[in-house]
């Protein structure tokens, strides 16, 4: 299988054949998805909470994604990158690369970014990567929920960047609405010991 992991010690797991819960370090919670599509001549430098995914054909593809789902906890990803060459977008490209971490993406601030790359650094100049090229992840994106933020050309590679909509978590909310709940249940409890020593 050609799709890995990047566990914390920097040690190579790879996913489909191993169980995810069998690694080193059960409580591995990475922040990031890397997803590269088709064959890429280069490596992700590594990064603790990175998740790194290397699917080089159709059949690899579900196996590969249910397998990295299962480490994500809901609301927990700051961001899912997908690499892929413009030929591979109709081989390997479908909605199931976005819509398998959509509720692992954090919501108001997960962000999905996708780099189109031109067949070659050759190509990029006479053969550069157009709009009309990446209909089929614009639609996708869409379909499975996202909001378009972001669309623009680079240096013969067209990059798209979406959002997964909703509103932050916000932890001090939370902390507020514990605390009123222990005040209530603190002033239920004086209550309780007033009309026990009256």
């Amino acid at each position: 299988t050609m799709a890995t992991m990047e566990n914390n010690d920097k040690n190579t797991a790879k996913i489909g054949s191993q169980d995810p819960s069998s690694t080193a370090d059960d409580e591995y919670a990475p922040s990031t998805v890397l997803i590269m599509l088709g064959s890429m001549h280069f490596e992700h430098a590594g990064s603790a909470d990175v998740l790194s995914l290397k699917i080089a054909s159709p059949d690899e593809r579900l196996e590969a994604l249910q397998n990295a789902s299962s480490m994500i906890k809901p609301n927990s990803l700051e961001s899912v990158h997908v690499v892929l060459k413009s030929a591979s977008i109709s081989s390997l490209f479908d909605e199931s690369v976005l819509s398998t971490f959509y509720e692992g993406l954090a919501p108001g601030t997960g962000e999905v970014m996708i780099h189109v790359l031109p067949e070659s650094s050759a190509a990029a100049a006479d053969m550069p990567v157009q709009a009309g090229d990446v209909d089929t992840i614009r639609m996708s994106l869409v379909m499975a929920g996202y909001r378009l933020e972001m669309e623009q050309s680079e240096d013969g590679s067209w990059i798209l960047a979406a959002k997964k909509p909703g509103v932050p978590e916000d932890d001090d909310d939370d902390d507020d609405d514990q605390e009123k709940e222990e005040e209530e249940d603190n002033g239920g409890t004086r209550n309780k010991e007033k009309e026990e020593t009256s």
